[in-house]
């Protein structure tokens, strides 16, 4: 389990730059002392980890109105390292200008998850202004910043950190709209009394009928709650896949260890990416 009482020597990749739901993430799980190491892409996250130069990452893997973030998912199949924790993040979105008026506005700028989750108030309140997709929530800040008639769409702490205006709050169109984070590690976790375990596997007939049933069997058997699964392509082959699977407790319960071993016996593929600790719902 990660320890938030050693905060001052942790250091902490995510998904920059700062100003985004990323770095809200890392603050609201391991505090505000760490050492924040922004990067640009979900791969140098996973990367920065494996050359040491930082000790775990956050990478956001789904929201609760636009779904999967497959990217991060992918990144598995290539990667060693394992699930530390998860960390969900109520997502407030918020338009912010250098203008003082939604009048002014011509163009918002924003991540595509972003201005998806705000269509609805973008089509009735901006009907005219361009759209413009970019790389993250903080970068559309940035713009903002420097562009007359601009406005982008982020969370607020994105103002603060661009000196902007904000014109418009909680324009997302799903009022309880929420991602999940991944923390990600080298180290397993311990036992907390509340796990989930992730793991990634495929059926080793994946063609035949029942290939599927007869990977999850295991689970019903062992009395073991299944929570989601998620089916992505294996890259070996077109139209082969893997599955992300999560299931309640930990790996080191005696009737998930249980069924992990049947389950492992059906599989072509099959690796625990962690055992950790719920997210705080």
């Amino acid at each position: 389990m990660v320890e938030k009482t050693t905060e001052q020597q942790t250091r902490v990749a995510f998904l920059g730059p700062e100003g985004t739901f990323s770095q809200s993430a890392v603050v609201k799980h391991f505090g505000a002392s760490i050492t924040g190491i922004s990067l640009a892409t979900i791969e140098e996250v996973f990367s920065e980890i494996e050359i040491k130069a930082a000790d775990f990452g956050v990478v956001p893997v789904e929201n609760s109105t636009e779904g999967l973030v497959s990217n991060t998912l992918d990144m598995f199949l290539m990667s060693s390292l394992c699930i530390c924790g998860e960390v969900e993040v109520p997502i407030r979105q918020y338009l912010m200008s250098q203008m003082d008026t939604l009048e002014e506005i011509n163009k918002v700028y924003s991540h595509p998850q972003s201005l998806a989750q705000c269509r609805a108030w973008l089509a009735a309140s901006l009907p005219m202004a361009e759209i413009v997709p970019v790389s993250s929530n903080a970068a559309g800040a940035s713009q903002a910043s420097v562009e007359k008639g601009a406005a982008a769409i982020a969370g607020d702490a994105a103002a603060n950190v661009y000196g902007l205006n904000i014109l418009g709050s909680d324009i997302q169109d799903q009022a309880n709209n929420a991602t999940r984070f991944l923390v990600i590690g080298s180290d397993p976790c311990e036992v907390s009394g509340n796990d989930k375990t992730t793991i990634l596997l495929s059926a080793s007939g994946t063609k035949g009928p029942g290939a599927l049933l007869n990977l999850l069997k295991p689970l019903a058997k062992h009395n073991i709650n299944m929570t989601r699964i998620q089916s992505r392509p294996s890259r070996k082959r077109n139209w082969d896949y893997v599955f992300f699977v999560d299931i309640d407790g930990h790996r080191t319960e005696k009737n998930i260890m249980s069924a992990l071993k049947e389950v492992e016996g059906y599989s072509s593929l099959f690796r625990v990416l962690g055992s950790y600790p719920k997210a705080n719902y």
